[in-house]
């Protein structure tokens, strides 16, 4: 069995131990503006050998970057090593790579991620439910994607050339109203949440390359979720939200939730809740909700500048415009470190606003290519050969990947298939992301 140990503040130089290497965790994003935390993880890929996961606050004799960790392989003849930089809270970068205990790897969590120059091409057949909503996986073995559509769920993975679908757990009764991912039980890989219609919120830990169910959070049925460690206490913690209740439920950091009522309510200042999305919009290194509602404005509430996880309502965040929101995704679409807001709206053009200082900007008619595509869904990351971010969305009549191009605009790069939902993955873990659409025929891979 694979043993690992702590992180240390400089390379650790191995002599006479043939069965030992060096893990570096590297990245040119500044410490602790851009990632103030890493969550590690290194598991064997036998299915019954060790797995190690630990989280590490960048700060005192850890403020810098690069780290080692010293990874002893035991009775493991390989194994898969994974990392995940966090900022305010929230993930903000990933990295990944296969270990063969012959040779030091990087794990590198760079501000300029680069792929692929070729055309967006389809990869291979679909493979699981129809019209599923998708969320992505880190942890042992890699990159998976779980899809849950109706009445079925599939772990979706990548062989030779090919997805392929994993047994996952049944899904909740109901249709399908919120999956996210997180470390919910403190091992650096994630875990999942599922929302339905027809039951409370259930909770699947990661089991290597599969999920188990591992009971709910309360009694109710909810529309919407969002994870973070509000409190920054190395716990994710879950915002649920419907109607016009917003609760904040902390976690134990075993995966077990308590609600706080003292630290987050809805106030009577929404009424529609469709979706939430959890970034450091402030900088004050605290996590801040955003609120999506089915016709009225998006609202915000600030992570209390004591670090304690209550939230503080701030109306002036955002502008006070009425959209239907169907979902919401944080993704640094500009490169400066800040979280920004893409929105996909029911019926109507996307809307992508900026960071400025705390201030969430409607930029959709300059950043975004005209006409701006009506979505359901919005993956950014960085897939083509520049350093720019790009971005896939999920249409119905099918929509345009976008180009990122320099100052933090998007162009119309090749067609994608339409879909209901999309992520940006590395599904075969080669290194590059991919994108994964859920299609009337199942789950379909685009590649560069």
């Amino acid at each position: 069995m694979l043993r690992a140990v702590r992180l240390l503040a400089a390379i650790i130089l191995v002599a006479g131990c043939s069965d030992a290497i060096i893990v570096e965790v590297a990245s040119d994003r500044p410490v602790p503006q851009a990632i103030d935390s890493v969550c590690v993880g290194i598991a064997d890929t036998a299915a019954n050998g060790g797995q190690f996961g630990h989280a590490y606050r960048l700060e005192g004799a850890l403020a810098t970057l690069p780290q080692t960790l010293r990874v002893e392989a035991g009775g493991a003849s390989d194994a898969f090593a994974w990392v995940r930089g966090d900022r305010g809270g929230v993930p903000a970068a990933w990295s990944a790579a296969r270990v063969d205990f012959a040779t030091d790897i990087t794990l590198a969590l760079d501000r300029c991620v680069l792929g692929p120059g070729a055309t967006p091409r389809v990869v291979g057949a679909p493979a699981g439910p129809a019209d599923a909503r998708l969320v992505a996986s880190e942890g042992p073995g890699g990159m998976v994607v779980l899809a849950i559509g109706a009445g079925a769920a599939a772990v979706i993975d990548a062989r030779s050339g090919a997805l392929t679908t994993i047994t996952s757990p049944p899904p909740p009764p109901g249709t399908i109203a919120a999956l996210v991912a997180g470390d919910l039980d403190g091992d650096c890989d994630d875990d999942v949440i599922v929302a339905t219609t027809g039951a409370a919120p259930q909770i699947w830990i990661r089991d290597r390359g599969t999920f188990v169910a591992a009971g709910t959070i309360g009694t109710s049925v909810v529309t919407a979720i969002a994870l973070a460690d509000v409190d920054r206490d190395g716990d994710i913690d879950a915002v649920l939200g419907a109607a016009g209740t917003l609760e904040l439920w902390r976690n134990d950091g075993g995966g077990t939730f308590t609600r706080d009522a003292a630290a987050l309510s809805g106030g009577g200042k929404v009424s529609s809740i469709s979706a939430l999305a959890l970034g450091d919009v402030d900088g004050d290194g605290n996590p801040d909700l955003i609120v999506g509602q089915a016709g009225a404005p998006l609202a915000a509430w600030l992570g209390e500048p004591g670090g304690t996880g209550s939230f503080l309502y701030a109306p002036g965040v955002l502008p006070a415009v009425a959209l239907d929101v169907e979902r919401l995704t944080f993704a640094d679409a500009d490169l400066d470190f800040d979280p920004d807001l893409a929105v996909a709206v029911r019926d109507a053009p996307m809307r992508l606003y900026i960071d400025r200082d705390g201030r969430l900007e409607d930029q959709s008619f300059v950043r975004l290519p005209p006409p701006a595509p009506t979505v359901h869904a919005i993956a950014i990351g960085g897939w083509d050969d520049g350093c720019e971010p790009d971005a896939v969305v999920a249409a119905d009549a099918g929509a345009p990947t976008l180009r990122g191009q320099p100052g933090g605009t998007f162009a119309g790069d090749a067609p994608a298939p339409a879909a209901t939902d999309v992520v940006m993955v590395d599904i075969d873990d080669d290194g590059d992301l991919d994108a994964l659409l859920a299609t009337s025929q199942g789950v379909t891979w685009l590649a560069r």
